[in-house]
C-alpha cells in the first residue's frame, strides 16, 4: 500500500471514529456550572451546627457564664452573719428579768476577701470574651475549610466526568479498530495501540473515582452527614 493510500486510510479511520464519538466529548467541561454559593453556604451552616468542636466551645461558654454568675453572687462572702439565741435570765435588784434574752445578730467582715471580688468578676468576664473569640476564630477556620473541601470535591467530581467521557470515546474507538483489524484493514500495532489506550483510560477513571470519593468523604467529615442527605 502506497504512502498516499495509507494516509487516506488513516484519515478514513479517524473520520469514522468521530462519527461514533458522543457529542458530549466536544463540550467544554467546567466545574463552574456545578458550583453553587447557596449550596456552599448551606454546607457551612450544617458544619457549624454539627461539628463536635463547636459544641465544645458552647460548653465552655456555659461554664464561663456560670463562673461569672458565681463571682457576682459571691460579693457577700466577705461578710459572715450568725446569730446567738440567749435564753439566760438575769436578776436585776433581786427581780428576775428576761430583757436580755432573745436573738442577737453577729457580723464578721474580711476586707482582703472583699478586695478580691472585683478581680474575680473581671476574670470571669475575660474568660467569656476569650472563649467567644476562640469560638469565632474557629468558626472562620471551619468556614474556610468547608469551602476548600467543597471546591476540591467539585474538581474531582468533574475530573471523573471527563474520565467517563474519555472512556466512552476510547471504547467507541476500540470497537472500530477491532472491526478494522478483524477485516485486516489495520495492522496489529494499530489495534494494540487502541487496546493499550483503552486500558490506560480505564485506569484513569478508577483513579478519578478514588479521588472523588476521598474528597467527598473529607467534606462529609466536617458536615457529619452524607451529601446525599442534604437537600
Amino acid at each position: 500500500m502506497s504512502s498516499f493510500k495509507k494516509a487516506l486510510h488513516f484519515l478514513f479511520v479517524i473520520l469514522l471514529s468521530l462519527l461514533y464519538i458522543p457529542k458530549h466529548s466536544f463540550a467544554q467541561e467546567s466545574m463552574i456550572s456545578d458550583f453553587s454559593y447557596l449550596y456552599m453556604e448551606k454546607l457551612i451552616a450544617i458544619a457549624k451546627e454539627n461539628y463536635p468542636r463547636n459544641k465544645v466551645f458552647e460548653n465552655k461558654l456555659d461554664i464561663a457564664g456560670n463562673n461569672l454568675s458565681i463571682a457576682k453572687a459571691s460579693w457577700l462572702d466577705p461578710f459572715s452573719f450568725n446569730y446567738v439565741n440567749r435564753t439566760n435570765i438575769y436578776a436585776i435588784d433581786g427581780v428576775n428579768s428576761n430583757m436580755l434574752s432573745g436573738y442577737f445578730l453577729n457580723i464578721a467582715f474580711s476586707p482582703s476577701s472583699l478586695a478580691q471580688k472585683p478581680y474575680h468578676v473581671k476574670n470571669a468576664r475575660s474568660e467569656i470574651k476569650t472563649v467567644t473569640a476562640e469560638r469565632d476564630e474557629y468558626a472562620l477556620q471551619l468556614e474556610t475549610e468547608v469551602k476548600r473541601r467543597y471546591v476540591f470535591y467539585l474538581q474531582y467530581l468533574n475530573t471523573l466526568k471527563l474520565a467517563n467521557n474519555r472512556l466512552i470515546d476510547a471504547e467507541a474507538t476500540f470497537t472500530i479498530m477491532k472491526t478494522k483489524y478483524e477485516r485486516n484493514e489495520i495492522s496489529f500495532k494499530e489495534f494494540n495501540d487502541a487496546s493499550t489506550y483503552l486500558t490506560s483510560v480505564k485506569e484513569s477513571k478508577i483513579s478519578a473515582e478514588a479521588n472523588m470519593f476521598s474528597a467527598k468523604f473529607q467534606l462529609e467529615e466536617l458536615l457529619t452527614v452524607k451529601l446525599e442527605d442534604i437537600k
